[in-house]
């Protein structure tokens, strides 16, 4: 039984999905409950949630260091080191606070279940902050991968322009069958707005014209010399645009 006058603290770093932070705030009771005679309604609780470990920049997490450096804590619960961080500087940061002002770290998921202020089990603790680190770069190298072989493959990522779909396989297609309650936009729409524009109209009127399309987004499209050219004369550098550009020649035929 650990002492009870001693102040201890929780840490959860969950996403938005309740079951998740529900999960880590029982197991981090039971630990306190089965450890000490602290009522755990009265224990500290920090909690970040939708943020990624990746980042220091966590409100509650910084509310928490800033506790540990002003000594006000002498224990710290969490679930997993992966809580703390995945990255090995913001880790090696949290234990070092931890060390320089004698807080205990107390974890009830993972390979050690404490790191001590004099040293024990710190290096433990920077392995896996360093395997962590790892896994997140071998992520990211496989997501670049991942999108560019898509992009060398003609699929088209990121916001779907206006008057364009996209297929279930990522390839864009100009939209010639819109679905207007369910907000889409006719290229051929778009098309017959740029060209109300170029004879005189306003912004604002052709808008009026087109179904789902504000006047700021026929603006943006207008003053793009290159989008603009989509429209006005089925033409595009981005060759994923031009093919999709060659079905409106397939359809006249």
């Amino acid at each position: 039984m650990t002492d009870n006058t001693k102040d201890y603290a929780k840490y959860i770093r969950a996403s938005t999905d309740t079951q998740e932070k529900s999960h880590q705030k029982h197991d981090l009771d039971g630990w306190i409950e089965e450890n000490t005679d602290i009522d755990t309604t009265e224990t500290a609780e920090y909690v970040d949630l939708d943020v990624s470990g990746s980042t220091r920049d966590r409100e509650d997490y910084l509310n928490l260091l800033d506790c540990i450096r002003d000594r006000e804590l002498d224990h710290v619960v969490v679930w997993e080191i992966s809580r703390i961080g995945r990255r090995g500087s913001i880790i090696q940061e949290f234990f070092d606070a931890c060390e320089d002002n004698e807080v205990t770290v107390h974890i009830t998921n993972g390979k050690v279940d404490k790191i001590k202020p004099d040293g024990t089990n710190r290096f433990v603790a920077d392995v896996v902050g360093m395997v962590y680190t790892e896994e997140r770069r071998q992520i990211i190298r496989r997501t670049k991968s991942g999108l560019r072989r898509a992009r060398r493959e003609g699929k088209w990522l990121g916001q779907t322009p206006t008057g364009f779909s996209r297929s279930d396989e990522g390839y864009l297609h100009p939209n010639l069958s819109p679905d207007y309650e369910a907000g889409e936009t006719s290229y051929l729409d778009v098309v017959r707005a740029l060209e109300a524009i170029e004879d005189g109209a306003s912004y604002r009127e052709a808008a009026r014209e087109i179904p789902n399309c504000t006047r700021q987004t026929l603006m943006n499209i207008y003053k793009d010399d290159e989008r603009r050219r989509w429209y006005l004369e089925e033409e595009a550098e981005d060759e994923r645009v031009d093919a999709a550009l060659d079905e409106i020649d397939r359809a006249d035929d």
